[in-house]
């Protein structure tokens, strides 16, 4: 629904009727709107505020059928909008019956097309993936290898140069000395 004149203030409220209870999905606002456009598909909708209606603040907004402002544009002297018509169908009638009949198994090729280009796109993460964690493996046993040998090399050289000797020695501290008077038990 829409406020065109100032009894709303230009109040855009965007509802979902399509089941029982209608759901108020969203609202705002286009101060001064004075005219309204839904695109052919039903997916946008056009507020405009038109030269000949106000002499300021002329533009257009942008909305989705969801209320989402997309684009906001003024244009001084802008006088009014219009979508483009849908260009007539290439197809017969016939084909278009035969589309309709046949859209669940066009679908579920489409998906499985999908599921493909998704698998696809999967493997090549993994394989790249997978390449990279080689790679790394392959360096850090490189790495590995070489803290070995200098570890050996360390070993020798400190083995080479000091020869610990051990001595054991035997400390004893004279610490008291108490002198008792033995009874004698007769």
């Amino acid at each position: 629904s829409s406020g065109i004149n100032a009894e709303y203030g230009g109040m855009l409220e965007f509802w979902d009727v399509g089941s029982d209870t209608p759901t108020l999905m969203e609202s705002g606002e286009h101060f001064m709107v004075t005219h309204l456009a839904w695109d052919p598909t039903g997916r946008y909708v056009c507020s405009s505020n038109s030269y000949g209606g106000h002499s300021v603040e002329n533009g257009y907004f942008m909305w989705s059928f969801q209320g989402t402002k997309l684009y906001e544009t003024s244009l001084e002297g802008f006088v009014q909008f219009q979508w483009r018509p849908r260009p007539p169908s290439l197809l017969t009638e016939a084909h278009l019956k035969e589309i309709k009949k046949n859209m669940k198994s066009y679908a579920r090729d489409f998906e499985i097309k999908d599921k493909l280009s998704k698998s696809k796109a999967s493997k090549e993460l993994i394989e790249k993936r997978r390449r990279v964690y080689d790679e790394y493996m392959a360096y850090r046993k490189r790495k590995d290898q070489e803290l070995k040998a200098l570890r050996l090399q360390y070993e020798e050289v400190r083995s080479d140069s000091v020869e610990e000797e051990y001595v054991e020695e035997v400390v004893e501290f004279f610490i008291k000395e108490e002198v008792e008077a033995a009874e004698n038990k007769e």
